[in-house]
């Protein structure tokens, strides 16, 4: 949520072009490719993270930054954390400071968002936070820390990463998406889909029109949003100005094979609000 929001605000205050190189910022990335395909996640990052949460954290950022894609940048659609990564350390090199206290002094202080942030434990109880996994690899019932492994093995040694580790709370959630409904520059890169390929539909940094998660999608419509892996999500229509947020603990006690049910959860719960929204 916030590394593509201060993304997206650093191109419009023109510290960044969707052209910009990442070798550019990021001298230890060896490969073409360009902010555009890091908010369109269209590298070629075909494995799984998870695979390399037994690396340490510098051998799994060397890992990202070596990687050998075998389809050129921008011809394929690939959601992956890496994309996200190395956006947040881009952040954070032309900001000159972390990617959490960059986020809070840009994002979340000035929405007033109190309730939101990496490293929930450091400011809130853990009383407060509902757990996300009794996990295996870590032998532990996971509350207030990062779920994704990878990411969190990076945090030993980078700090906060742009791909996961952010907690928050439904209304805090909502102000964000109340503050991108006022801004014509964001609605403008988030209703319309980056891609010209005709194949792929995402916009710039969130995603666009996805049925899976969404929902029916009628014509002329734009619905931007975001899922997490524990659960969470959240979606925007800008016309009718609805926004829906889910915030919940699908991975717990343990993950599943796959997102079907909470996918299947949350087209229902759209479809329940926009029925009401309607009336």
């Amino acid at each position: 949520m916030p590394t593509a929001y201060l993304a997206l605000k650093a191109i419009e205050s023109k510290l960044l072009s969707i052209d910009t190189p990442i070798a550019d910022i990021l001298p230890d990335f060896k490969n073409k490719g360009n902010i555009f395909h890091l908010l369109t996640h269209s590298l070629d990052y075909r494995f799984p993270m998870s695979s390399l949460k037994n690396l340490t954290p510098l051998e799994i950022w060397q890992r990202i930054c070596s990687h050998k894609f075998e389809i050129p940048p921008g011809q394929l659609f690939n959601y992956g954390n890496a994309n996200s990564i190395l956006l947040g350390k881009i952040l954070e090199n032309i900001h000159k400071m972390p990617l959490d206290k960059l986020a809070k002094e840009k994002v979340f202080e000035p929405l007033k968002m109190q309730n939101t942030g990496w490293h929930p434990l450091e400011w809130t109880s853990a009383d407060s936070i509902i757990p996300s996994e009794i996990c295996p690899w870590r032998s532990r019932e996971l509350r207030g820390e990062t779920h994704d492994e990878s990411a969190w093995v990076l945090e030993k040694e980078f700090g906060a990463v742009g791909s996961a580790g952010v907690f928050s709370t439904v209304p805090d959630i909502l102000t964000f998406l109340e503050h991108i409904l006022e801004s014509e520059f964001l609605l403008e890169k988030l209703t319309k889909n980056a891609f010209q390929n005709g194949n792929d539909c995402t916009a710039l940094g969130f995603e666009l029109n996805n049925p899976k998660f969404m929902g029916e999608i009628k014509k002329g419509e734009a619905i931007f949003g975001k899922t997490g892996f524990t659960g969470t999500s959240f979606i925007c229509k800008p016309q009718s100005k609805l926004c829906l947020v889910i915030l919940s603990n699908y991975t717990y006690p343990h993950r599943k094979p796959n997102a079907d049910r909470i996918n299947e959860f949350r087209v229902k719960v759209k479809k329940l609000t926009s029925a009401f929204h309607s009336i």
